[in-house]
């Protein structure tokens, strides 16, 4: 059996070391010249800004097997998340694998496999594939009425605050990226507004002592159910200083568990001191005008839409069969329902770092090709489970109904079923 893996980002990392954990042979197909993904420094791929952080704490992001420096912060520099992966690529003896530079033209159904046309004008036939190409693949752009003249950028294109120096600048969108270039343009703006459509629950990095993810699950096991347990966590991001209302935002239309966590120590704080002010949702544009929903105008130089992305896996050849759609009823999130030869790995979210995901996906992956191959007792079951449709529970219904969170799920409920189908594969 030979296996296509494409995309060396995190995801295509946790895939290809569990691969060569078990033996098997694959290739790593990466459209740029380094290993990362988004955590590239530059580059087609990269979605890295100068001050850009983890979101998630180290321990929450390494992969268990291959832990990060003691020297490493908390919450590392985008830099050193890069080196990590470096380093996780060559301790896992993966590098050898990927074929740098090699982009994806097209991806069809041959003979049971799949026969890829690449960009160097190869060709090459896999058994099986596993698309790790990530969900930030096409920038989102709202579309508002009206025209604005002055300069805009997506997210995707952010690299410094030195883009915004001095300038009247607008922030669009309430998410981690739009939170975090928020503040950094509250140090060199002329004037920053930040332009939200709902009220959020606002998370700290560091409650306790202790990264906030980490508190999160050290607490836990005092709480009998959920709803006591969030009450408890609402109740102290309160008294912290992280509920919004205290600052005039919106009260958020969603419960603290419904939606992809914010977490940001500053945001509220420069909010607080008049350095960030926030503002509605954008109604129209007007020349060098933006208009909100409330009938606020504000003369505006520069907007940032930190908008979201859409998924995009344009050598998966349309005229057989829609991969997005595919990719949105993919069982479990991981397996097309189309064909059992391909396998979709990081197309999910969840509250927390790579590490917590790689390793499980990664063997899951590696579990099922294996008996696939095998056409054991555990391949047919869940091949009946995938075919009938059934429904698992991975916790989706928690989530808001939003695209935002058409890819989330539970971390622990999604880990548990992971672990468990994992075991039955492999079981003879």
């Amino acid at each position: 059996m030979r296996i296509g893996v494409i995309g060396a980002g995190a995801s295509g990392i946790g895939v290809a070391k569990a691969l060569r954990k078990d033996g098997l042979d694959f290739d790593v197909l990466e459209a740029t010249r380094e290993i990362g993904g988004n955590w590239q420094p530059n580059g087609s791929a990269s979605k890295m800004y100068k001050s850009a952080h983890l979101i998630s704490s180290k321990k929450n992001t390494q992969f268990s097997d291959f832990p990060m420096p003691d020297h490493f912060p908390h919450y590392p520099h985008n830099s050193l998340m890069f080196d990590y992966l470096n380093n996780v690529v060559d301790a896992a003896d993966v590098r050898r694998s990927i074929r740098f530079e090699t982009s994806v033209l097209s991806a069809r159904p041959e003979r049971a496999g799949w026969r890829l046309s690449l960009s160097d004008n190869s060709s090459a036939f896999y058994d099986a594939l596993v698309v790790c190409a990530g969900l930030l693949r096409k920038p989102i752009v709202p579309a508002y009425p009206g025209r604005f003249d002055g300069e805009t950028l997506h997210a995707a294109q952010y690299r410094s605050s030195a883009t915004l120096d001095g300038k009247r600048v607008l922030i669009v969108g309430g998410g981690n990226s739009g939170c975090d270039i928020a503040v950094d343009a509250a140090h060199v703006a002329a004037k920053t507004f930040h332009s939200t459509r709902r009220g959020y629950h606002y998370m700290p990095k560091f409650i306790a002592g202790k990264p906030t993810q980490e508190w999160l699950m050290d607490i836990a096991p005092q709480f009998s159910n959920s709803t006591e347990y969030w009450a408890h966590v609402s109740e102290v991001f309160r008294v912290a200083g992280f509920d919004g209302r205290d600052y005039g935002l919106p009260e958020p239309d969603h419960s603290i568990e419904a939606a992809h966590p914010i977490l940001n120590s500053q945001i509220l704080y420069h909010i607080g001191h008049g350095s960030i002010t926030p503002v509605a949702d954008v109604a129209r544009l007007d020349g060098r005008h933006v208009e909100f929903v409330n009938g606020r105008r504000e003369q505006i130089d520069a907007i940032v839409w930190a908008t979201g992305y859409d998924t995009d896996a344009p050598f998966l050849s349309s005229d057989l069969f829609d991969a997005k759609a595919d990719l949105s009823s993919a069982f479990l999130k991981v397996l097309s329902r189309r064909h059992d030869n391909l396998i979709y790995v990081g197309y999910l979210n969840t509250p927390s770092g790579i590490g917590n995901l790689g390793n499980i996906i990664g063997r899951f992956t590696a579990s099922y090709l294996i008996a696939r191959t095998e056409n054991n007792a555990g391949w047919n079951r869940l091949k009946q489970l995938v075919a009938q449709n059934v429904k698992v529970d991975i916790g989706q219904d928690r989530f808001m109904n939003t695209q935002r969170h058409s890819y989330e799920v539970d971390l622990w409920k999604f880990i548990k079923t992971m672990n468990f189908l994992s075991s039955e594969l492999r079981r003879q």
